[in-house]
């Protein structure tokens, strides 16, 4: 089953550099923009892929980005991954472009027809269970359980040295920071769905300290702080998937 597909739509309202553990498909709903990727700079572009982990920007003071965020451990992220190949990124000049990408026949960019045009690279090498283990662990008990990397690593039997490197080589991600997305999707979820609710509450819910705290670790994984988030998108979809 695929974990957690984030899709957002983002109002004129400019992005600061921030990288996160998700596959990131963006693309214009309107008006071109201009993004910076690993310290490069796109003028007016209509869209891009990028792998975990990639330092990007925004700027969209005149446009509308759909923003798809893919967690790096399912079905799609496999997709996207072969995809890309050795690339880091891909960047989409115009709307033709990014539907040859994704097989898509007509600019109507969904998660369902992403599915439905692409299948699955083979020969594809089978999930580790330990790492498995550690993402169904982490996804169940983010909200009030203080993790260390030791408990982490003792809850699959592995040295914390072998776990870290064995969640790296799956996800292109460390527990460390697949934690922090963890709360964070939630963080946004909340944030999005319910308006009336206290960025403190949010904040406390989904497993940090204080608001305090997942101010600073949204800026710094997403680029924009929870209060301009909640003014400027909206929630397209937050699900799970099940591959055909």
């Amino acid at each position: 089953m695929d974990k957690f597909i984030l899709a957002l739509r983002a109002y004129q309202s400019d992005v600061e550099i921030h990288r996160h553990s998700a596959y990131q498909i963006v693309f214009t709903t309107d008006n071109p923009f201009h993004s910076t990727i690993e310290r490069k700079k796109y003028q007016n572009i209509y869209g891009f892929v990028i792998r975990p982990q990639v330092a990007h920007a925004c700027e969209c003071s005149n446009s509308t980005l759909t923003i798809i965020n893919i967690e790096p451990y399912s079905f799609i992220g496999k997709i996207i991954l072969d995809k890309l190949g050795n690339n880091n990124s891909k960047v989409f000049n115009n709307n033709d472009e990014l539907t040859n990408f994704f097989n898509i026949s007509e600019f109507k960019f969904s998660i369902s027809n992403l599915v439905k045009s692409n299948q699955l690279p083979k020969p594809l090498t089978e999930k580790d269970e330990r790492v498995e283990k550690v993402i169904v662990h982490i996804n169940q008990n983010f909200q009030t359980e203080q993790f260390s990397l030791n408990d982490i690593a003792n809850h699959v039997f592995l040295s914390p040295s072998r776990l870290g490197f064995l969640f790296k080589q799956e996800t292109g991600s460390s527990i460390t920071k697949y934690l922090l997305w963890t709360r964070l999707r939630r963080a946004i979820f909340l944030i999005l769905t319910n308006h009336k609710k206290r960025i403190t509450d949010i904040a406390l819910e989904s497993g940090f300290y204080d608001s305090s705290q997942m101010n600073k670790y949204m800026y710094q994984m997403f680029g924009v702080g929870p209060l301009k988030l909640r003014q400027k998108s909206d929630l397209i979809q937050f699900l799970e998937m099940e591959p055909h």
